[in-house]
């Protein structure tokens, strides 16, 4: 790109003659000494971008430009030697020969990365010498250095970058804010064919005299007493590099967004200690390098605008200061504590700001190595960069989101944070490559962001309670993130998508989160498990990234459980805190090589058990992965380990499939295959409530309400709810032929269930025909999408032969949990009906397991063996509610297993054994077409 397009504005000729020059601002004259001592760096090269997203005049957005410098007239200068000092000459802008330079990058793989990368070459270009200074002589005529500059880029359809760079020698940070609010406001005047307001703007000579009357007053004795008592004692430098090094004019960055919810969570924090959330980040960083250095007093650096003298918050000017900020910390505080103590620090920061950063450093720390760094003396320590600017700004209804790309020199290692109006904190990690690489500034940014969610979680815990991540986990948690992308604007309030269009936010109960809610019973280890055979070759690095790919396209594996007093809720929390996608223990690797028989059976029995305690959807894990590896030779096992409330059977063949495509691509160093989107819990779940309401929904209410209607002469409800906790539940299996084809086998089984149950009044609590519930596979549910969705309903069954039509329900059943769960006035009704004592569950049928390349799947040979593990387990499993339970699981293909439980206060292990088998028996004549009608009981 060369340096006409991004020149920015251009001066005329006739600069005014004999005009006196300004003096240069504190800060000016530190940034120019800085900049003289070495011409050839670009440090002082700011610069941001404007997201712009919607239509866009750029015909008025170039005038508003225009418009904006020309009112800056302090923008436009140069550098005049007079009276043995520098000043500041001004220069005319030349406002009708201005343009908007514009670019398109629109085609390349990545836009918005092509069009930054072009941008940051410009900013690694420091001013021409020879423009920066204005020779002796009449000004007429001179060229005026590149100091401000702008470039339009379009990165896609009704998608534009607006870019500006500024040396810090014209603008500072709050400066440039300025500038940017009144473009947009002149824009959105342009646009909407009224005069722009009058120009908020006070020349730059008010920041000079504001200056010019602290200078020797009263105020700066005061405010150097301050600091000379402050730091007497010459508290030791501490840093997270090992050494130092002059400021770069290239840095190092990790991008890293704290979600709303994490936001709100350093927010209430900060509040609860009567500070601000900018507070609490820089509090988080002073901990962050007490822990790392085991120093007692860390000292940061940080950015004050230094402007309290009248006027001077409204130049778009330099005033920017550097101020050292000082905390006592030990083992033994808390981080409230930690909180109001730099509260106070700010606040005395605040009090005194306008006393030169510089001048303290020469003053107070005289031992740092500054032989090493041109210009002016710098404070020791990191760097905190609290922008309360604004981010979020309206070009006449088209929304534009400011991106900052590098906002002064940094000689260690810096933290910029800003808060965008939906709560997300974003934290730019800057970092020196001298003293830095890459990896050690991600693990940096890692440790920062894991402690600062910590502490803002537990406030009120010891330091010495909060560890640093070791760098395993940091890996593994930066490998499962993938490379962070841009952060852009998030979502109004109430969107359900977050910053990468992924649903988040509060998700109402699905019927299966009702019912298991009614259950009344634990819930933290309540699991679905799928196992796996997998080919050789994989590595844990791939699959780690592809379980987390996974969770953040599925949302049922971010799901969120809230419990109080009874009370539920869910929520979908967003991928940035989803434990799927940042814990590294969501997957487990376990070397299996020479591994086999029994000893597997027991390895993998004992890993699942593990698994499953692990789930808890109070925090939000509701996904466990172990890998079984067998080495590169061998086929492994993958076990997959859902919560209740996030999986059922029909959506491993989902999770599957998909996890084999993405891991395999990734472990050929391909990217994953696109997912066409699924239809979304969210969508989903509003579907069902909107159904629940439907006139054509109300009128099934008689039917469900008269079939659960109990007999006269019933002996009463089976056993659940409270009184039956002391049962013990238990588990037998035994197998049908293969090949069995599904509408059959639930006719079968249903039919001699009801066969048992005429003879067997523990099947028939309410003393009529059998009331069994069923849940079996439905293909009315969203595609593509993982949860717990399957529909259960009830269902009268005359015994076998009679020929009662057990199916011919209203709509398949899929009326009854709307109505029961979904809809306040037909719930309690329904609830009040009788309750099934018989449950009947039948997974997907056996389906083929596609082999993808480079990876092939099929059923664990130990599926069975593992079932009976988990079993052992408490709590792995819904109670049996009623008094019989039969489950077929989907993943068998050796033949059709029946899983029976029971209710151990109904039945002994040895009668469930005899009615087990004896129904078993006749499910097996019924599936080969033998007549049963002579068929009596034993």
């Amino acid at each position: 790109m060369s340096e006409t397009i991004l020149r920015g504005p251009a001066p005329v000729p006739g600069d005014p003659a004999g005009a006196e020059p300004l003096e240069l601002t504190e800060a000016q004259a530190e940034v120019l000494a800085a900049q003289r001592a070495a011409p050839d760096n670009a440090a002082h090269n700011v610069g941001q971008y404007i997201e712009l997203t919607g239509p866009l005049d750029v015909a008025a957005l170039e005038g508003a430009l225009r418009h904006t410098l020309a009112e800056a007239a302090g923008l436009h200068f140069r550098v005049r030697e007079s009276g043995g000092g520098l000043g500041q000459e001004p220069a005319v802008f030349d406002a009708g020969s201005w343009r908007l330079p514009r670019l398109d990058t629109s085609g390349a793989g990545d836009p918005t990365a092509a069009a930054v990368e072009l941008v940051r070459e410009q900013l690694a270009c420091p001013p021409r010498p020879d423009l920066l200074f204005a020779p002796p002589g009449p000004a007429a005529g001179r060229a005026a250095p590149s100091l401000t500059g702008a470039v339009l880029v379009t990165v896609g359809p009704r998608r534009h970058l607006l870019f500006q760079y500024f040396h810090h020698l014209a603008v500072d940070g709050y400066g440039l804010s300025l500038l940017t609010r009144r473009i947009a406001e002149v824009y959105t005047a342009r646009v909407r064919g009224t005069a722009p307001p009058g120009s908020p703007f006070e020349p730059v000579a008010a920041l000079v005299a504001a200056e010019r009357d602290y200078r020797d007053s009263a105020r700066q004795t005061a405010d150097r007493a301050h600091w000379a008592a402050r730091y007497a004692d010459g508290p030791r430098a501490a840093s997270f590099a090992a050494g130092s090094a002059p400021a770069s004019d290239t840095a190092l960055r990790h991008t890293a967004v704290l979600d709303r919810r994490a936001g709100a969570a350093v927010a209430e924090a900060a509040r609860a200690a009567r500070v601000t959330w900018a507070e609490a980040v820089g509090a988080a960083l002073a901990v962050q390098l007490h822990r790392h250095t085991g120093t007692p007093e860390p000292v940061l650096a940080m950015y004050a605008m230094a402007r309290t003298g009248p006027g001077t918050l409204r130049v778009p000017g330099m005033a920017l200061n550097t101020l050292p900020l000082r905390l006592p910390l030990t083992g033994r505080d808390t981080f409230v504590e930690v909180l109001e103590r730099t509260g106070r620090e700010f606040a005395a920061v605040r009090a005194h700001q306008r006393f030169r950063g510089a001048r303290i450093a020469r003053e107070l720390w005289p031992g740092l190595p500054d032989e090493d760094r041109p210009g002016p003396a710098r404070l020791p320590g990191p760097l905190l960069n609290l922008r309360p600017f604004d981010t979020e700004l309206d070009f006449a209804g088209t929304p534009g989101h400011v991106v900052t790309l590098a906002s002064g020199p940094v000689d260690d290692l810096s933290l910029s944070a800003v808060r965008y109006p939906d709560g997300r904190l974003r934290l730019d990690f800057d970092a020196n490559p001298a003293l830095y690489d890459v990896p050690a500034l991600a693990s940096h940014a890692v440790r920062y962001t894991d402690l600062l969610r910590r502490l803002c979680a537990e406030p009120g815990r010891p330091l010495s309670g909060f560890a640093l991540l070791d760098e395993e986990r940091i890996a593994a948690a930066l490998e499962a993130a993938g490379p962070e992308p841009e952060p852009g604007p998030g979502p109004e309030a109430g969107h359900g998508t977050g910053s990468r269009g992924e649903e988040e936010g509060p998700l109402p109960l699905l019927p299966s989160a009702h019912r298991l809610r009614e259950a009344g019973r634990p819930v933290a280890r309540l699991q679905e498990s799928l196992l796996l055979t997998v080919g050789p070759g994989l590595a844990a690095g791939p699959l780690r990234r592809a379980l987390a790919l996974l969770a953040r396209e599925q949302p049922a594996l971010r799901l969120r459980l809230h419990r109080a007093a009874g009370v539920w809720a869910t929520e979908i929390l967003p991928s940035a805190t989803a434990p799927a996608v940042v814990d590294p223990s969501t997957l487990r690797r376990v070397d299996v090589r020479g591994v086999g028989g029994e000893e597997l059976v027991s390895v993998l029995a004992g890993r699942a058990r593990a698994a499953a305690a692990e789930l808890d959807p109070g925090t939000g894990t509701v996904l466990r992965a172990v890998w079984f590896d067998a080495g590169p030779d061998a086929p492994g096992r993958l076990l997959l380990t859902g919560h209740r409330l996030a999986v059922d059977d029909a959506s491993w063949p989902l999770v599957a499939d998909r996890l084999a495509a993405v891991a395999a691509a990734l472990s050929q160093g391909h990217e994953p295959p696109e997912e066409t989107p699924g239809g979304g819990l969210r969508s989903w779940a509003a579907h069902l409530s909107e159904q629940a309401q439907e006139p054509g929904r109300i009128a099934e209410l008689p039917y469900w309400r008269e079939l659960l209607a109990p007999a006269a002469d019933g002996p009463g409800a089976a056993p659940d709810g409270p009184d039956a906790l002391d049962r013990v539940d238990q588990v037998v299996e035994s197998a049908l032929p293969s090949g069995v084809e599904p509408a059959l086998l639930d006719r079968a089984v249903l039919g001699a269930l009801a066969l048992a149950a005429r003879d067997e009044p523990r099947l028939r609590p309410d003393g009529g025909e059998l009331l069994a519930e069923v849940e079996l596979p439905s293909v009315l549910r969203p595609e593509r999408t993982v949860g717990a969705l399957t529909p259960v309903h009830p269902v009268r069954v005359a015994p076998a032969g009679s020929g009662a039509p057990w199916s011919a329900v209203p709509d398949h059943g899929r009326g009854h949990e709307r109505l029961r769960h979904l809809h306040p006035q037909a719930g309690p009704v329904l609830a009040a009906g009788a309750r099934p004592a018989v449950r009947y569950t039948r997974g997907e049928s056996s389906r083929h397991w596609a082999e993808t390349p480079g990876w092939g799947l099929a059923p664990g040979p130990e599926r069975a063996a593992l079932r009976a593990a988990l079993a052992e387990l408490p709590g792995t499993e819904p109670p049996v509610r009623g008094a019989l339970e039969l489950t077929v699981p989907a993943d068998d293909q050796d033949g059709t297993v029946l899983r029976w439980r029971w209710a151990g206060r109904l039945f002994t292990g040895e009668e469930a054994l005899r009615l087990t088998t004896r129904i078993t028996k006749t499910i097996t004549t019924l599936v080969t077409g033998n007549d049963t009608s002579e068929e009596t009981p034993s």
